[in-house]
């Protein structure tokens, strides 16, 4: 199967946004990141970011439904962000990625890029996908977001660099099979 479309999908900290970026500078495809819109949507707001993902159900499936559709119409896509290979599960031609990584190096991450402790970016890390899986659940009726089942292709990401998942897509793109 030829490959059209490309979902990324996983918890916070597992390298989706960079892989996102890796592979959209080398395929230059259209894109949708729906990390990236509420980063946005945080900033222009005025509100942190984890406040941002803690919007109403309306925004959510505002952002989701957006994503599904572009995910239905012809030609390529790359999408980002936590529901697409979800918004992804019934359409043909698409290569569902689920990213995962070890706690202990999402947490190391997360420090990091908010410059924060240890100890506080597990707090925050787990408050926020705690919020979100919560409202998921409510809103769409399923707790399964991040299970393998659900996806072409699940990436440990723990003790990969960024340049080896890039090209272990590129690779099944070309291909056209896993």
């Amino acid at each position: 199967m030829k490959y059209t479309k490309i979902t990324i999908s996983g918890k916070i900290c597992t390298g989706k946004t960079t892989l996102f970026w890796n592979l959209q500078n080398k395929l230059v495809w259209p894109t949708f990141s729906s990390s990236q819109f509420f980063r946005d949507y945080a900033r222009l707001n005025t509100v942190s970011l984890d406040a941002a993902d803690e919007q109403n159900k309306k925004l959510t499936n505002f952002v989701d439904f957006r994503m599904r559709d572009m995910l239905k119409k012809p030609g390529n896509l790359l999408a980002e962000g936590w529901m697409a290979g979800i918004m992804a599960n019934h359409y043909k031609k698409i290569l569902k990625v689920l990213l995962v990584c070890d706690d202990i190096v999402r947490i190391k991450r997360y420090a990091e890029r908010e410059d924060t402790s240890l100890k506080e970016a597990k707090k925050r890390l787990q408050a926020r996908e705690k919020n979100w899986l919560e409202k998921m659940e409510r809103i769409y009726k399923r707790t399964d977001f991040f299970d393998p089942k659900n996806y072409d292709l699940v990436i440990d990401t723990s003790d990969m660099k960024p340049a080896a998942i890039e090209k272990n897509i590129l690779a099944i793109i070309d291909k056209g099979t896993i």
